[in-house]
């Protein structure tokens, strides 16, 4: 099996076998849509005509075959058992190369083009009988496939020319981010996820968050924060912003929640009680019982609401903390990303067992807008994963007493711009959380 596509299913929570293809690896399961047999170019041109047979059965029932490997530069070779086709393989040099808008590809990345110098794997001599996924591009003319699919019957054939080297299990968002990377990349994870039964479609979620506000007695920034607000919503209509309040901020100014009570906005937990790093709390029970305590306070007075989700001050906590939350009902927990996820965080949502309702509980990651380039944007989104940008106060002159600074109201337009474009989701963190992995 090739080692690509074997990362991405490890990584999506996938059943992997790995072994020489034989007849009853290659049976034709009930459910062949959701099946998906890789094989790289040497193996698949050394099968024997009865295995070369069972193959097409497969994918003519539905299930997906994904071919991958490098080839000698200048060698042929025929499409067998899914085409008559053969095909030259090459390895030029590229200004680019363009996503197309086959089914498999998630909505985020098609039709994408990226213009970069690299060197490409590419198939020449295919008709119009195949459908490219990735191709090509240059500035002299017409590009040609590196990777590119044959409709089977009901099933896919998928054959990628890229090579099959080594992976981190943990970097696949870094090589989406990356523009010499990325068209590398896609294959696997496009075969894979359209077995598992992702649909590509779909957009994710986008969440804006804003730590530290309300706090009492803000009575001057009322007017700042409409502007604010309507520019979000004037960026990207229906855009949502969670603000991350900490309990013992008792007196907000009435009309700095009416203007969030005007856009669509909500509350998040900032803290058990106190603005404070969270590991030097010896009490985690009674900190908990006297914030419920002020948050229903805070609910009474102001008909607000607090999403059971946690962002802990300075994002420090301990394990004891986090499983605190989980007891008391809290459904997510937020936290910075920086750099890759952990592993779990690729797992399909959709895929495997999940625990009962009341039982889950996630951490969802967030990105600030120093890190959330449009490639990293683009990455998250192609893997499924939500883009949550943070910001603070003074990022937005939202500081009292703060001199107000004219480009701060544009302090998320990258974001609102990529949002807009992609038709991305404006979700709250509380429904983030039912669409992310189970922590």
């Amino acid at each position: 099996m090739p080692a690509a596509v074997a990362r991405v299913a490890r990584l999506r929570g996938l059943e992997v076998e790995i072994g020489l293809p034989d007849e009853a690896a290659m049976r034709t399961p009930s459910s062949a849509r959701n099946h998906l047999i890789a094989i790289n170019f040497d193996l698949l041109a050394q099968l024997g005509p009865d295995l070369r047979a069972r193959l097409r059965e497969s994918a003519e029932s539905g299930a997906t075959i994904y071919v991958r490997g490098a080839l000698q530069p200048g060698r042929r070779f025929p499409l067998l058992p899914f085409s008559d086709q053969q095909f030259e393989f090459l390895n030029r040099p590229a200004d680019g190369y363009q996503f197309s808008t086959h089914p498999i590809l998630p909505a985020a990345i098609a039709g994408e083009r990226i213009m970069t110098r690299l060197n490409m794997p590419l198939a020449a001599g295919l008709d119009d009988g195949v459908r490219p996924i990735v191709s090509s591009l240059h500035r002299s003319g017409s590009g040609t496939p590196s990777i590119f699919s044959i409709e089977v019957g009901a099933g896919l054939a998928i054959f990628d020319l890229n090579p099959d080297d080594q992976y981190d299990e943990r970097e696949l968002l870094s090589e989406l981010a990356a523009p010499t990377r990325r068209a590398a990349s896609i294959g696997a994870l496009a075969a894979v996820d359209w077995a598992a039964g992702r649909n590509p479609a779909i957009p994710v979620p986008i969440n804006l968050v804003i730590d530290d506000r309300p706090i009492n007695f803000d009575y001057f920034n009322a007017g700042t924060l409409q502007a604010f607000m309507e520019h979000l919503d004037d960026q990207c209509p229906g855009i949502h912003t969670d603000f991350a309040w900490t309990p013992t901020h008792t007196h907000p100014h009435r009309e700095y929640l009416n203007v969030l009570g005007r856009h669509n906005a909500g509350f998040v937990w900032h803290g058990f009680l106190r603005h404070v790093d969270h590991r030097t709390i010896t009490d985690y029970e009674s900190q908990l019982e006297v914030g419920r305590a002020r948050v229903d306070e805070i609910t009474r007075k102001y008909g607000v609401r607090f999403l059971p989700v946690m962002i802990f001050p300075y994002e420090k906590d301990t394990p004891s903390a986090t499983e605190l939350l989980r007891r008391a009902g809290f459904v997510a927990k937020v936290e910075s990303m920086g750099g890759d996820p952990p592993a779990d965080y690729y797992r399909l949502r959709v895929v495997g067992e999940e625990p009962p309702y009341d039982d889950e509980f996630s951490v969802i990651y967030r990105d600030s807008i120093d890190v959330l380039s449009r490639d990293r944007m683009l990455a998250l989104a192609t893997l499924g994963m939500p883009v949550i940008a943070l910001a603070h106060p003074r990022d937005l002159s939202l500081r009292r007493f703060q001199r107000g600074d004219r480009s701060s109201i544009s302090y998320f337009d990258s974001v609102l711009t990529f949002a807009a474009e992609k038709s991305l989701r404006p979700r709250s963190l509380e429904q983030i959380a039912a669409e992310v992995p189970t922590a």
